[in-house]
């Protein structure tokens, strides 16, 4: 949605409302199975909950223009293992890059699937769903100098064990974005969809939750 003056952010929030909330009884299903009591439930989590959090430096293409940003990547998995050759999870992830021209900024949350190899490499593809705003440094209208819009975002990564609890992460996303008609924009109107593309390069620390003697524990 385009927005002239102020934020209009309702239709988006209700949107990412919706997905926390169903966020929330996907989460809920996930943790139920692995808390039989309490000393029971530690030793399983250890086995078959883990929880994530990864960081690191991104560089993207707004397809404003063909404008460069650069930025950083910030979010968190939840994962519950099951008896299956994929390994699914919840994720949350916060985009916020910066250029001379224009700032884009996302918070998106929803589905990431691992297919886990034995050679400590973790492939994986997500497909996450938000609010994202794009900040005009050169307002290309009179008042108008922000849009925001609900983001679709796909794509993938590898996680490469490096020792212990933590792991190399390389993660590449596209978006989809339609920011709407603004009448303020002469001749065509607005009604932007565009496409940007980040690309990520950081770390990802798995919180454990018991003491580990072997090495392997970490390891998915």
């Amino acid at each position: 949605m385009v927005t002239i003056g102020k934020f209009e952010w309702s239709p988006v929030m209700r949107s990412l409302c919706k997905f926390l909330l169903a966020a929330r009884f996907l989460l809920l299903a996930m943790l139920l199975p692995a808390s039989h009591g309490f000393a029971q439930a530690i030793s399983t989590a250890s086995r078959t909950l883990d929880i994530a959090g990864f960081g690191g430096y991104s560089a993207g293409f707004t397809d404003y223009a063909q404008y460069k940003d650069q930025g950083l990547v910030f979010g968190a998995d939840v994962t519950r293992y099951f008896n299956l050759p994929i390994v699914p999870s919840l994720e949350v992830r916060g985009n916020v890059l910066h250029s001379a021209v224009i700032d884009e900024t996302t918070y998106l949350i929803g589905v990431r699937i691992e297919l886990p190899l034995k050679q400590r490499l973790h492939p994986y593809g997500a497909f996450l769903v938000g609010p994202g705003t794009l900040h005009f440094k050169f307002t290309p209208s009179p008042g108008y100098t922000a849009s925001s819009s609900k983001v679709l975002s796909y794509g993938g990564g590898l996680d490469v064990d490096l020792f212990h609890n933590l792991q190399l992460k390389l993660d590449a996303q596209y978006q989809s974005w339609n920011l709407g008609p603004n009448g303020a924009i002469v001749p065509q109107g607005g009604n932007f969809t565009l496409t940007p593309s980040i690309f990520m390069v950081g770390v990802e620390y798995h919180i454990p939750f018991r003491t580990l003697n072997r090495q392997r524990d970490f390891y998915h």
